[in-house]
């Protein structure tokens, strides 16, 4: 196992693995992608990711940590779409990307919250 002895990871001192630091590195540029300004969103999804790596350091391998990263990677890029919402028209406007398209040829899409009903941030 490959470890950063003196540095401080993101994970925190308790995992050491450079597999692990680069599976969870891509998760975090996937959610920035996917949530590009949704701060708030990719702050939540980075540190509940985090904490549940570190309550599995003695239950899981490296490998079972980065295949769950690889997967939760994944879920984030492909299958989840933002939309905003236009002030104007009072609809949502869909960000399909690219991505998207080449992995997935069917969206479920859902009902999205009333803006009335949102807190704002």
């Amino acid at each position: 196992q490959e470890s950063f002895p003196g540095r401080r990871l993101a994970l925190g001192m308790a995992i050491r693995s450079i597999q692990v630091a680069r599976a969870y590195r891509d998760f975090c540029r996937a959610a920035a992608s996917t949530f590009n300004a949704d701060y708030s969103a990719q702050r939540q999804l980075r540190a509940m990711t985090a904490k549940e790596l570190r309550n599995n350091v003695g239950r899981m391998s490296d490998q079972d940590m980065v295949a769950d990263l690889n997967s939760g990677t994944e879920m984030v890029r492909y299958e989840i779409v933002q939309a905003s919402y236009q002030q104007a028209t009072g609809n949502y406007r869909m960000h399909i990307k690219d991505d998207h398209l080449t992995k997935t040829k069917v969206f479920d899409i859902q009902e999205p919250p009333d803006p009335s009903t949102l807190k704002p941030q």
